[in-house]
């Protein structure tokens, strides 16, 4: 009887009724999408790098050297020469490792010089492997391999010729078109940067500055003197070859145990002036530096809330005078103080509980709309979102403030609709 009271009375008043549920609705779906986007960020941050023990890179800053090996934000403050990446893998401690050399891009993206181990031991997420969407890994110096995000914004396929330029602006003024690329994969998405990045061998990176410099010189050199320089430019080749530069070395050890010991040997070595850290306290240190950030969005998105549920205080006391007649009826036909008060309260729960319901539905229907579109732009991958503590915390949260603050159009509908509810007109 009292669920059939409760719902009568809200169809009753069906658009203020409706205009109050749309306003809670959008008000957890604010707060729903904050804390998934909240979560998904920080699933994506931890995500971009996993199975790796040690990355080494120059003597730098931890946060420094994570961010442009990792994500590719910023530059190195110096590279490493290739035969320390070589004394590094050879050491007996090193089960594999990875060179990244950094410093070219493609309409924007960034370019990642490496080898094939890439592609067989780097992991991201839970230690997930990286595989192809299309086609396979380089295997010729002139190979290249796409991203997923770089893949699908630019359009390519498999056997696209790609140019790319010197610098990591989207706009520069020196292409290395003597040496072109062909597109020979396209990796799946992973919601890393590894998405966003273009990936070529990295002797080919040596090549592609080595033809260029080349061309600049004999193209000076004729201008000048007429003669052959073909002699000068296999010279040039492999003086440069030879000096081929590391931005950042990404190493797996054969023993756990012996990550802190090995990262403390490249750290005090002074010869080879380097710096060794561990990726998962290094994205832990960045992560709480966006705690601000994390912490103003919860509050803002708490805060609407309760402005909704204001809003639906200021429904129900509006709707107390309309319902003076129909209140003090029950009264006269027996109904005490508790019944009366429990059903404005089951009445605010209705509300409330069928708001976050539809701002539930909606933030998951945003999601299947704007997922791509968020990936393609921000690389970043979303998940629907499913069932959490936070959403179940939200959920009580906004119950528990509707029970609240129903109290007073409740409390204030027992005292007057006895004394003049039957006099109404």
């Amino acid at each position: 009887m009292l669920v059939r009271l409760t719902l009568a009375s809200v169809m009753a008043r069906k658009l203020m009724a409706g205009l109050t549920v749309i306003s809670i609705a959008v008000s957890m779906f604010v707060l729903f999408s904050v804390e998934h986007l909240r979560g998904e960020v920080r699933q994506n941050f931890e995500r971009a790098v996993s199975g790796v023990d040690l990355i080494v890179g120059a003597r730098t800053s931890q946060l420094n050297l994570l961010l442009y090996s990792v994500f590719h934000v910023g530059s190195p403050s110096s590279n490493i020469s290739w035969n320390e990446y070589v004394t590094l893998a050879n050491a007996k401690s090193v089960k594999w490792a990875i060179p990244i050399s950094l410093g070219d891009s493609h309409q924007g993206f960034p370019v990642v010089g490496t080898t094939e181990d890439y592609f067989t031991y780097f992991r991201y997420g839970n230690k997930n492997a990286l595989d192809f969407a299309l086609g396979q890994s380089f295997t010729q110096p002139t190979d290249i391999v796409l991203g997923a995000t770089v893949a699908q914004t630019l359009g390519y396929q498999i056997g696209q010729e790609v140019v790319l330029a010197h610098g990591s602006a989207k706009v520069s003024f020196t292409h290395h078109k003597q040496y072109p690329f062909i597109t020979v994969g396209v990796l799946h998405a992973t919601g890393t940067p590894i998405d966003q990045s273009v990936f070529v061998p990295i002797k080919s990176i040596d090549g592609m500055h080595s033809v260029h410099q080349t061309s600049t010189i004999s193209r000076h050199t004729s201008e000048h003197t007429g003669n052959d320089t073909h002699e000068d430019d296999h010279a040039q080749h492999d003086t440069i070859e030879s000096d081929l530069q590391v931005s950042a070395i990404y190493l797996g050890l054969t023993s756990k145990i012996s990550t802190l010991q090995v990262q403390r040997v490249i750290n005090t070595d002074q010869q080879a002036p380097m710096s060794a850290i561990l990726p998962g306290v290094a994205l832990a240190e960045l992560w709480n530096l966006m705690k601000g950030v994390e912490t103003s969005l919860s509050l803002v998105s708490s805060l609407i809330l309760l402005a909704a549920m204001l809003g639906m205080l200021t429904m129900l006391l509006a709707s107390i005078h309309e319902r003076q007649r129909e209140i003090a009826v029950l009264r006269a036909l027996g109904a005490n103080t508790f019944l009366i008060v429990l059903m404005i309260e089951c009445e605010a729960i209705f509300l409330a509980l069928s708001g976050c319901v539809i701002g539930y539905v909606m933030t998951n229907v945003s999601i299947w709309l704007l997922a791509d579109y968020v990936q393609t732009e921000y690389g970043l991958l979303i998940s629907p979102l499913g069932y959490s503590d936070a959403v179940l915390e939200y959920v009580l949260l906004a119950l528990g403030l509707a029970m609240l603050l129903a109290l007073v159009p409740a409390l204030s509908a027992y005292r007057s609709a006895l004394s003049n509810g039957l006099n109404a007109k």
